[in-house]
């Protein structure tokens, strides 16, 4: 884990990236450009010390929905506020997807990098405690969303 400083301020909050099986590394560009939209969002809500991003197959998403979740299929993004035990840091992960949002981005007609920065800035605005059980929250939680992509610059094509 490599602890991210944004705008210059040292952040609580510490990323780590990684994929599953059958998901190809992601461009060195698009990590960096990821890690400074979680960056982006870490300086201005309160995260898990230690949050875990992982690229997964459609596959592997539907048994952590299956299994957590209790729903057939796949999923775009997961999170999972995992707390603190004794003598360690919190931490949370954050499960994308890429096929899923691959298929969201063709369908939406944006660049994939852009769907995956809004599945990423999604699943840590759950880490941060907000929820979308009503529709009320759930435009709030996209009006948040957007304000951190159009706050953050997207222009690296995953």
């Amino acid at each position: 884990m490599t602890r991210h400083t944004y705008d210059g301020r040292q952040l609580n909050t510490t990323f780590s990236l990684s994929q599953t099986e059958g998901i190809a590394p992601l461009p060195g560009n698009a990590e960096a450009a990821l890690l400074n939209v979680a960056a982006h969002v870490a300086a201005v809500q309160a995260l898990p010390a230690e949050v875990r991003i992982v690229f997964v197959t459609d596959e592997y998403m539907a048994g952590l929905n299956t299994n957590y979740r209790a729903k057939e299929g796949t999923t775009d993004v997961l999170s999972f506020d995992l707390g603190s035990t004794p003598g360690q840091p919190s931490s949370g992960e954050i499960y994308i997807s890429l096929p899923q949002a691959e298929r969201q981005a063709l369908a939406l007609t944006v660049p994939v990098f852009e769907e995956v920065a809004r599945l990423l800035t999604h699943g840590l605005l759950h880490l941060a405690g907000w929820i979308h059980d009503t529709r009320d929250q759930l435009l709030a939680m996209e009006s948040e969303t957007e304000r951190f992509l159009n706050d953050t610059e997207l222009n690296i094509p995953l």
